[in-house]
This record gives structure tokens, sequence and C-alpha cells, in this order.
């Protein structure tokens, strides 16, 4: 047998496990905060589809279109009968899907499971398009440690586990990015190009903000018209406009054909998408909010802070092997080999690009910006250090003629592995990753993050295991989900209003019909509004406290342990 052709099946075999090894154990063990959202607003498009009600698959700015169809062959798969009920569309910001589902016998827990199954087998697909255009520049063990590399950055393996759109976009951009190069430098088929735009169409039908993959576009482009401006300046130029417009087609072709919404009410899918983007962008919230766009309430948060503030935050979730990596990186546009000099260049050009573009967009945008947002830079990063290991041990092997392959192939590997053993010293979460040299220098030296949820399924846990849990009822921060999904008894969402002075009626109510006070305290001590309410539960002594990775993340009190000083403190707030 050819030994190429043996060799490749391999190689995807490799890539298949190691992709979804880390990301399969233990998928369904935690829930995060916004997961339950998705799946009612899943439930919803779901049920569009079936009534035929197409002009009701969009959901503002997101728009989540992939996320959508993904939570509805979750719904097919485990719960079919969802769309024959005639329940209409349920409140997805009141949790009406919850109830709905355990009144018919099914649980959310397990729809969200399959989801998420299916949103992993979505970025190994992605993983594998990545592989498979890489190799048409590198050597093919070399696009594989590229993209297992890559595949174990722990913050971007964490997201792939949750059911959340930015760790597809951040593979549809790369994969959209690296067929255009692919069409541009190696192989002029429409199929490369066809792919590029196909891919930025998922991009864009996931989260809108992808728009910044623009950037990494344009440099492609402007690489290619110097490439080839002996033809002439005009000529060249007008050829890549050719080139960028019938992408723009493919882009547009698949944006519309995915998104059943286009089909019916194109108008009002479009306003709804980029006029909250806009709306949230320069007016810093929703449409539903602003009422409407006005172009002189328009502005950006432009300062260094802001956008050092999205910066610092990549720094901190990625591992010293990706630094290091990424220093290398810059040592690409200078190498001597003739053969590869452009090509290092354009990926250094274009990886950097990307990464900065999507830092630069989150950064100086208003409204709220979560860490996941600039997803795509971890990645771009990542591979762009990926890139920087290959040239560097490229180099040392070359020193060492004798054994240059051997030298080359052990360095890669003990990199891969410190590496892997980054993310998996935090399973199952493998987000809550912090870089070593950071933290021990002091940043973030309370809370690393304002937590995604993590954990409140071990308090859920602690509680099952107490006497007549099922009959019990908890007061629970962050309750719908993280918590609920869990927890045998009843549990009760505590409001954050509760602590604003003009509510202590309702908070003294629910605490009065509770058994259990869960306080996630990873999240509540980073607030200031509940300084006062900590500092009043401080006199408490909880029933049990949860940590992880050093820090404090659950109290559990138990209510009938209350004194009648601390409920009238609590009262006065």
């Amino acid at each position: 047998m050819d030994r190429k052709k043996f060799t490749e099946p391999l190689i995807y075999i490799a890539l298949i496990i190691a992709i979804l090894a880390p990301r399969i154990p233990k998928i369904g063990s935690f829930v995060t905060l916004d997961e339950p959202s998705w799946l009612s607003q899943g439930a919803n498009f779901y049920y569009a589809l079936g009534q035929r009600e197409f002009e009701n698959t969009v959901y503002e700015y997101q728009p989540a279109v992939t996320t959508m169809w993904i939570i509805s062959m979750g719904m097919l798969v485990y719960f079919p009968a969802y769309r024959g009920f005639g329940q209409g569309y349920l409140d997805y910001e009141k949790g009406r899907l919850d109830p709905f589902m355990y009144e018919h016998g099914y649980k959310p827990l397990m729809l969200l499971t399959y989801s998420r199954l299916i949103q992993v087998f979505v970025i190994l697909v992605l993983f594998l398009f990545l592989y498979y255009l890489l190799q048409r520049f590198l050597p093919k063990l070399s696009a594989a440690f590229a993209v297992v590399f890559v595949a174990f950055d722990p913050y971007y393996l964490g997201l792939t586990r949750m059911l959340t759109h930015e760790a597809m976009v951040a593979l549809f951009v790369l994969v959209s990015l690296m067929a255009l190069a692919v069409y541009l430098l190696r192989d002029r088929r429409v199929l490369f190009l066809l792919i590029s735009g196909a891919a930025a169409g998922f991009a864009q039908l996931t989260k809108s903000s992808s728009i910044a993959m623009l950037a990494g576009v344009g440099v492609l482009l402007l690489m290619q018209i110097i490439q080839e401006h002996q033809q002439g300046w005009g000529k060249s130029f007008l050829n890549s406009v050719k080139i960028f417009m019938l992408w723009l087609i493919f882009l547009v072709i698949t944006y519309f054909i995915f998104w059943p919404g286009m089909w019916v009410a194109p108008g009002k899918m479009l306003y709804q998408v980029y006029g909250n983007a806009f709306s949230y962008t320069f007016q810093g919230a929703r449409l539903t909010v602003t009422e409407d766009l006005d172009v002189s309430q328009f502005s950006l948060n432009a300062n260094l802070a802001g956008i050092w503030s999205v910066a610092r935050v990549v720094l901190y979730r990625t591992t010293l092997w990706t630094w290091f990596g990424v220093l290398l990186g810059f040592a690409l546009p200078f190498t001597r080999n003739r053969e590869l000099v452009h090509q290092n260049r354009l990926f250094f050009t274009l990886l950097l690009t990307n990464a900065i573009a999507f830092i630069l967009l989150i950064g100086i945008a208003q409204g709220r910006n979560s860490p996941h947002y600039i997803l795509t830079s971890y990645v771009s990063l990542n591979l762009l250090a990926a890139l920087g290991w290959l040239h560097a041990f490229q180099w040392i092997a070359a020193r060492f003629s004798a054994k240059s392959f051997q030298i080359q192939y052990a360095g890669l590997i003990m990199i891969l592995l410190l590496q892997i053993w980054s993310a998996l010293s935090f399973f199952p979460y493998y987000f809550t990753y912090r870089n070593p040299i950071l933290q021990s220098v002091g940043w973030y030296a309370n809370y690393p993050q304002k937590p995604y949820g993590e954990g409140l399924e071990l308090a859920a846990d602690y509680l099952t295991h107490l006497p007549n849990a099922a009959e019990s009822t908890a007061l629970v921060y962050y309750s719908r989900g993280c918590f609920s999904y869990y927890y045998p008894g009843r549990s009760v969402s505590f409001r954050p209003y509760y602590v604003d002075g003009d509510h202590a009626i309702d908070l003294l109510r629910n605490l009065k019909e509770a058994d259990y006070l869960v306080v996630y305290y990873a999240n509540q001590v980073q607030l200031k509004k509940y300084d006062a309410y900590l500092d009043i539960l401080s006199m408490i002594e909880p029933i049990h406290v949860i940590w992880m990775d050093g820090y404090e993340y659950v109290r559990i009190y138990k209510i009938d342990t209350f004194t009648p000083e601390i409920l009238k403190a609590l009262e006065n707030l």
C-alpha cells in the first residue's frame, strides 16, 4: 500500500480522537448562565419551523441561527413532538420552557446535552476542514500539530463544550480566511472560494460581530494586488474586486439559504440583526431599549483603557506555550527560505490582523463586553503560536542535520503535551484556566473573571444528599439551569433587585418560604451592590462552602439558622 494513502486516514482518525476526547466526557455535568435562555430561543425556532412561521426565526443582533439549528436538531432527536402541542412561543426571559418540558416528561438538561454534542461535532468538522486547508501550505504532520495545538487552548476548549456562538464563529472565520488563502495562493478552483464565502456566511449567521473578519479578507486581497502588480496596478485591483464580489455572493447565498426568516421577511431579519448590532455598538443597548437608531447619538468608546481591558483578558487566559509561540511567530516574516517567505509573511500578517481586529471591535464598542466575545482572537493567536513553534524547531533541527527529523518532532510533541496538560488540569470546565505567570504577579488577585455559573451544580449535588431534598426549597442566585437542572427540590431565583433597597419585603418573603439560601459568592462579591448583603451574611456560618482552583465559589446557608437580628438587618438593606 502507498504510504501516503495509509498516513492520511491515520492523521484524520488521530485528529478526530484528539478533538473529541477532551470534549465529550462529562459534557452534561454543568450548565452556564446563558444556556437555558438559548434552549428557550432554540425551542421557539424549532416551533416556528414546525408551524412554517419562518418570520419568527429571528433573535435580535446575534442572530444565532446556527445555534438555533443545533438546538432544533437536538429537539428533533430528543423531543420531536414539541412543535405539535400548540403552546405557541414561550417567553425565554421567564423560563417557561423548563416547566413545560418537565410537564411532558422531558428534561431540559438532556436537551442541552444533545445540543452540546451536536455542536461538538460541528466543531470537529470545522477543525478537519482547517487541517485540510492548512496541509495545502504545510507538511501533513505539521498541519496536524497546528490544529491540535489550537484545539487544546484551555479557554477555547472550555467554550466548545458550552452552547455558545463564539466557539463556532472562531472556526468559521478561520476556515473562511484559510480557504481564501488557498484560492489566492495554491489552487484557483472556485471550490475554495465557495468554501470561504460559505464559511463567512455561517459566521455571520452565527454572530454579526464576525464582520471583523473583513480586516483579514482585506489583508489577503491587498497582498494579492501587490503580488500581481506586474500586470498593472489597475488590472490587479479589478481582479481582486472580482474575487471579493464572487466571495460576497457566496456569503449572501449561504446567509439566505440557511436562514428561513430570510425567505419570507428579509427586511425584518436584517433590521433586527444589524439594527440591533449598530444600536448595541454605538448606542450601548438593543433597539428594545433605545427604540430606534439615532445617528446623532452614535459614539464609540474609543479609548486605550477599553481596548487594553479586552486585550489583557487574552493574555491572562492563554497558556505560556501560546505566549512563547506568538513571540516566535514574529520571526516568520524574516525567514531565509525563499520558498516559504511569502507564505510565512502572509500567515503572520493575516492571523495577527484577525486577532487585533476582533479585540478592537469589542474594545471600542459600547455595551457589555464578555471575555468570550473575542474568542476568534484566541484561535488566531494560537494558530500563530503553533506556526511560531514549527518555524523555531525547524530552525533548531537544521543545525543538527544528522538527527533533524527526530529533534524537530520531539520538540513539537513536548510543546503539544504541555499545551494539553495546561487544558486538562482544569477539567471539566477548562475555561477557568489562568496563566500562572500573570496570576503570580497579582493579575486578577481576587477573582479571574465574572464566572459562567460553574460550581452551582456542586451546590445542588451537596443539597441533593441532605435529608428530604426533594421536598426542600432553595433560594439561589443564578438558579435557572446552573442549579435547578441538578436539584430535586424546588429552586427559586434570587433577583438582583432584592438588594436595591425597595424590595426587602420580596427578599424576606422568599427567605421565609425557602429552606436554603445559595449565594454565588464568586460573582456577587465582585459587584458592589451586594457588599452590605454579604456583610450581613458574614455573621452567619454557612453549612457548606464550595472552593475551586483556590477561589471561594458558593456559600450555602440553612435559613432556619438566621436569627431575628439577621432578618431585621436584611429587611433594612
